[in-house]
């Protein structure tokens, strides 16, 4: 009996059908199990992103909107409206109570990263940098691809002095299809350069002669942290400050760094064959000049033979001003300085390589006005 089962067996395993038969079996053994594994992890990371927003305790809201939330068929897009409004007018706690409610109260979890993504904008914009970076990481853990997302990751970690984490995100980001925009590209690249100085300028590890030297083989590459080199070398190596500046055909663009300097740290020897930086400084008072004075009878011998100042050469009218008030008049004038975004045309106070208001980046135009000296 056993014997004609044997011959029963190899007999169907020498059958094509059958190898046929156990081929299908195991593609359908795979494809529900491969099938399972996916319904498991979509319940796993909605398990995830219900316990992550749970973490984030709810303030109560009025009356009437959790009145209109339980009653609403689909509340959800009258409520972010509400939300970005109250944000838009700067009233970023109504705006991250109405989304920390409607985490609660919505179990649709492609509606949870709306909301998600919508809060961990309040968040950066409001300055809880910490929050709003974990919710960008989250969205992230499902949604990798989301651009928008990893924009605000990238800056944030920026905001936080992570500028290592924030070039991995600008990698991801330029990764993800951007190079379709040769605009979008460029200023990727502009803000790589930015990352790159600030991670280096930020480097206590790195010996200080290397650092300086990496920076300038930076600013020389990328042409377009210029201000930003300069402005750091002022600060560390005054030495080199002076060096790299007089590779500048035009220095007008840093004319706020040079109007810093005391009179005891202009090397005007060193900067005398450069008229148009010595205005700067007969401007401030550091040098006496009539009008039509030669610079040699400023700086004595050391200057070039040659060097002169040209009153045919087109100056600034602001320091021309200043050059005339030193000359011939007891009243004393000063440089205020003020920095304008290249996109928005806001004016600010301060110099920032990204714009406050509408977080282009790109080293702003410099805006300067004459006022009287107090001292």
């Amino acid at each position: 009996m056993s014997i004609r089962m044997l011959d029963s067996l190899l007999f169907l395993y020498r059958d094509p059908l059958f190898g046929i038969a156990i081929l299908v079996a195991i593609v359908v053994i795979l494809v529900f199990a491969d099938y399972g594994r996916n319904r498991y992890r979509a319940k796993k990371r909605q398990i995830a992103l219900e316990n992550f927003a749970k973490s984030y305790s709810s303030s109560s809201l009025g009356d009437e909107l959790v009145e209109f939330l339980h009653l609403a068929k689909n509340p959800l897009p009258p409520l972010l409206l509400l939300a970005k409004t109250y944000a838009h007018a700067g009233d970023s706690a109504a705006a991250i109570k109405i989304y920390l409610n409607l985490l609660d109260s919505t179990k649709d979890p492609q509606e949870k990263i709306i909301i998600l993504e919508s809060l961990g904008i309040v968040y950066f914009e409001a300055g809880f940098l910490q929050r709003a970076k974990n919710i960008f990481l989250e969205i992230l853990k499902t949604h990798p691809r989301n651009t928008q997302i990893l924009g605000y990751l990238m800056r944030t970690h920026e905001s936080m002095g992570e500028y290592k984490a924030a070039l991995d995100a600008l990698e991801c980001l330029d990764e993800l299809g951007t190079h379709g925009s040769q605009e979008l590209s460029q200023e990727l690249l502009e803000m790589k350069h930015y990352l790159i100085f600030m991670l280096l300028s930020q480097d206590s590890l790195l010996p200080l002669e290397k650092k300086h030297r990496e920076i300038i083989a930076l600013m020389h590459h990328s042409g377009r942290i210029n201000r930003l080199t300069l402005e750091y070398l002022f600060t560390y190596d005054r030495e080199r400050f002076w060096h790299e500046l007089l590779l500048f055909e035009d220095v007008s663009f840093c004319l706020d760094i040079l109007w810093r300097c005391k009179r005891d740290e202009v090397p005007i020897a060193q900067i005398a064959s450069r008229a148009d930086i010595m205005d700067i400084f007969i401007a401030k008072g550091f040098v006496l000049a009539p009008l039509d004075s030669k610079i040699e009878s400023i700086v004595g011998e050391s200057a070039p033979p040659n060097t002169h100042t040209d009153t045919n050469r087109p100056r600034l009218f602001a320091l021309e001003v200043l050059r005339v008030l030193q000359a011939h008049s007891s009243t004393r004038g000063t440089l205020s300085f003020e920095y304008r975004c290249h996109h928005c045309k806001n004016l600010f106070p301060f110099d920032s390589y990204r714009c406050p208001m509408c977080a282009k980046i790109g080293e702003m135009d410099l805006v300067y006005k004459i006022q009287e000296s107090t001292q």
